[in-house]
């Protein structure tokens, strides 16, 4: 019973130790939560795990109208490069683009991607593709979003690239694209 207790610290919690003899729980500091630290030992308090955190975000707007008649992956404008430098190895990239593209050929298909550097960070037919199956100069919005891991803590260059199958790949005839990248924290 509560009466037979012996006197404790204000704060402290009652557990069990692998032998089934009570234990306390040392009181925590304001801020820290009790995790378990495996069976056989008594939980402790802890400081909250820093994962998940934004660190910083990088963007880039660009109204200018790009094309390519490329059939490989060619950078779509160097206004659409975004230069981050992570604040830890250990940090995760998110990379969000949003713009106008299409192809100006009836039957055809538009690519596009997102490399980092030389290294395209898509499949082999893009991040995103889009065809064209109406008139030509269709463009839709396109939506690229993409989670790198660098493993890095120096500058990188992310930058969007597009390709076609013979026609013209068009982005931004119809407004603004923007390109954006979050660090993540680990």
């Amino acid at each position: 019973t509560l009466a037979k207790m012996a006197s404790g610290t204000d704060g402290n919690i009652i557990s069990y130790d692998a032998s089934g003899n009570p234990v306390a729980v040392a009181t925590g500091s304001d801020g820290q939560v009790l995790t378990s630290t495996g069976a056989g030992s008594p939980p402790a308090f802890e400081a909250i795990p820093g994962g998940g955190k934004l660190l910083q975000v990088v963007n880039t707007q660009d109204t200018t109208v790009r094309s390519t008649t490329s059939t490989s992956y060619t950078k779509a404008s160097n206004n659409f490069d975004l230069n981050i430098t992570p604040t830890a190895s250990n940090s995760k990239i998110l990379l969000e683009a949003s713009f106008g593209g299409g192809q100006n050929t009836n039957n055809e298909r538009a690519f596009f991607t997102i490399f980092r550097g030389s290294t395209d960070l898509g499949t082999g037919d893009g991040v995103t593709t889009h065809e064209v199956t109406g008139a030509n100069s269709s463009e839709q919005s396109q939506h690229l979003l993409v989670m790198d891991s660098p493993s890095t803590t120096s500058q990188i260059t992310y930058s969007i690239y597009m390709k076609g199958q013979g026609g013209t790949v068009v982005m931004n005839q119809k407004g603004v694209g923007s390109f954006i990248a979050y660090e993540i924290g680990a």
